[in-house]
């Protein structure tokens, strides 16, 4: 009998042991499952964190864009608005003066790119290349200012203060013809190219900021501001 009760208390202790430690590796279990589940969702937290800065530094690009776009159509609107009405056809560029400082270039990045397309792939189809499109139009201006100025660099002006004022006769306007020719196809390329983009690039803003507000929980809104010939 003494035998029996010591082997009961050994059997007891031996449960007790094994019980402590199934329990103790169930907890350890439960905690480190927990922790991992803390760590997936603060990877996750980042990344949603990341997409959102990348979102809203696409968002930021992307007013500079509309916003750009919006000062040259209206400078070119302001320009062909002083055009007399038997002039709509010759010598445009007499009243169109060319960017005096053509904005810097915008770039959308691979990052902010990949960031788009998995928020919306119709959006990053439609707005991807944008960046380039805004860019290209940039050198246009530019290019205009340079053919514009070296035309007028090369004519006879007389100064009425700090203003140089030129007249030309028949045979002079003659003269100019082609150059002249040369610089009014481009005043119609670059408000027909302008008006579209600038259209375009609004309506891509707005969606842009819809699906930034839907993603993340924003409350974006975009108002249109006046804006300044440049």
């Amino acid at each position: 009998m003494p035998n029996d009760g010591a082997n009961q208390l050994t059997l007891w202790s031996l449960f007790r042991l094994l019980g402590g430690t199934i329990i103790s590796a169930i907890v350890s279990y439960i905690l480190q499952r927990n922790s991992f589940a803390e760590a997936r969702r603060e990877k996750q937290r980042d990344k949603l964190d990341e997409r959102k800065t990348l979102g809203l530094n696409l968002l930021h690009k992307m007013m500079r864009i509309a916003s750009t776009l919006g000062i040259l159509k209206k400078h070119l609107d302001d320009s062909l608005s002083r055009l007399p009405p038997d002039q709509r056809d010759k010598n445009i560029w007499c009243y169109v003066q060319p960017i005096a400082a053509v904005p810097d270039r915008v770039k959308f990045t691979a990052e902010e790119l990949t960031s788009l397309m998995l928020l919306d792939r119709d959006l990053f189809n439609d707005m991807g290349p944008f960046d380039d499109i805004r860019n290209h139009l940039l050198d246009l201006f530019t290019l205009y200012r340079i053919n514009r100025t070296a035309l007028t660099d090369s004519l006879p002006a007389t100064m009425q203060g700090i203003v140089g004022r030129v007249e030309l006769d028949q045979n002079q306007m003659q003269k100019i013809a082609p150059r002249a020719a040369d610089l009014d196809f481009p005043v119609g390329a670059l408000v027909q190219i302008t008006e579209k983009d600038s259209t375009e690039a609004r309506a891509l803003l707005d969606r842009l900021a819809t699906s930034l507000n839907t993603a993340f929980q924003l409350k974006l809104k975009l108002e249109p501001k006046n804006v300044d010939a440049a």
